[in-house]
């Protein structure tokens, strides 16, 4: 069964599926559904929890040999699997459609992917989980979808606002759900159970949350997202931020991927250049996708990188470009690598 975001509390809480996959790539959404399968799966003697990233060397016999086998320490296990690949091979693909289709029993399976595409979600082992166990596929939401979730999480808490005071507080967080859900857990706190919140209490109470950061401009350069990065880069600097901070969540960044990239080059599986890097499982996909271009890419980069420190200090050549379009333009081109 195919279910939506509002109805996977509901659906699992009703009945725990012998198998549960998470697809798309918001990320709050998806770790709330998996703390809540998580949890309930403990609630019903689910006492061990196996955890798999899966990348394109992982070895799949391992995974087949440990489902079959007896635990030593537990009679009930959650295998938690991770599919940072989704190039699967015959025999994953048919262990997936099988594990689907299994009764339930002492193995509860948990699959977490990112954005499936229309060709992958008519894949046989994803329409197994379809018609035969659990699938949450979890969308961004739009202004609409946006303000009824508000809605529902205020009524959560007990609380309840008016339609202007639910605007506000989402053209506060600009769309950004753990922000969201930041500020609603803060506004139980601050006013009692059964209050109706209006625009005059969420303006008083609820902090700026779109006042961008540095680290922001990390996030758009993973995800080519050269518009938002662009947007926080001029909100950084209408509130003044030196641009030789700025630069620096640039060149992290850069250096990161050249990092990525060469270590893959190498031959280093993208599971444990992952780990090595600490690269979060949302972003791995993105990082992936960028590395493709090669190192030789992102190292030329970096001295560019280091041209523009030499701008920021006054000690670049005469004719130089001026700190903030040279910024600017360092920036894009990390983007669109």
């Amino acid at each position: 069964m195919k279910i939506r975001t509002e109805q996977c509390a509901r659906t699992l809480e009703r009945s725990l599926p012998s198998a549960f996959l998470m697809s798309g790539e918001e990320p709050l959404q998806k770790q709330e559904a998996l703390d809540l399968a998580l949890r309930l799966a403990r609630e019903q003697g689910f006492e061990e929890r196996l955890r798999y990233e899966i990348d394109l060397h992982f070895d799949w016999a391992q995974l087949f040999n440990e489902w079959n086998a007896p635990s030593l320490f537990a009679p009930r296990r959650v295998f938690d699997l991770r599919l940072n690949n989704l190039r699967l091979s015959k025999e994953a693909s048919a262990w997936l459609i099988a594990a689907a289709r299994e009764a339930k029993g002492d193995n509860f399976l948990l699959v977490s992917v990112g954005k499936l595409e229309a060709a992958q979600k008519k894949s046989a082992w994803v329409q197994a989980f379809e018609q035969h166990a659990l699938w949450l596929e979890v969308w961004p939401l739009k202004d609409g979808e946006l303000l009824a979730w508000m809605e529902r999480r205020l009524r959560s808490q007990g609380l309840s606002a008016e339609r202007e005071a639910l605007q506000l507080l989402s053209g506060q967080i600009e769309g950004n759900l753990l922000a969201a859900a930041q500020e609603i857990d803060k506004l139980a706190l601050l006013f009692a159970q059964g209050t109706h919140l209006s625009s005059e209490m969420i303006l008083s109470s609820v902090a700026n949350s779109s006042r961008h950061t540095v680290f922001e401009i990390g996030e758009a350069i993973a995800q080519s997202d050269s518009q938002r990065a662009l947007r926080v880069l001029h909100g950084l600097q209408q509130e003044g931020e030196e641009p030789i901070l700025i630069a620096w969540a640039v060149t992290r960044e850069i250096r990161l991927l050249a990092d990525f990239s060469t270590r893959l080059e190498h031959g280093e599986t993208p599971a444990h250049a992952q780990k090595a890097l600490r690269i979060r499982d949302p972003q791995m996909r993105h990082y992936t996708t960028k590395a493709r271009k090669g190192s030789r890419l992102w190292q030329s980069l970096l001295l560019e990188a280091a041209q523009f420190d030499r701008i920021v200090k006054g000690v670049a050549p005469v004719g130089s470009s001026r700190p903030w379009p040279a910024l600017t333009a360092l920036m894009l081109k990390a983007c669109r690598g």
